[in-house]
């Protein structure tokens, strides 16, 4: 497991269908997976996103931090299939049935 800098939304930048989540605890995660790396602030380093599979994280996840109120959004890596964890029959963190 790594920990990985998110990086910080630039002026007018909005995915279509996204939206931003908010930490309201700092020291709780917005999300947490069962498998993955820790997604971290690129401000402060407070963890957003606890060990969640990088095919969840793409330029979609927006997530505003609750210690230093920076609005992070995912970093996408090549190689990484992000159409495969959001295709039909799947939810955050599951695999199709």
């Amino acid at each position: 497991m790594a920990r990985v800098a998110m990086r910080q939304v630039q002026p007018g930048e909005v995915p279509p269908d996204g939206g931003t989540a908010v930490q309201e605890d700092p020291d709780r995660p917005v999300v947490r997976g069962t498998d993955g790396d820790d997604y971290v602030c690129v401000t402060c380093g407070n963890v957003l996103a606890a060990t969640l599979a990088p095919q969840y994280v793409n330029r979609k996840f927006r997530v505003k931090c609750g210690r230093c109120r920076t609005v992070n959004v995912g970093i996408e890596v090549a190689g990484v299939d992000y159409a495969k964890a959001f295709g039909p029959g799947r939810g955050a963190g599951r695999g199709a049935p």
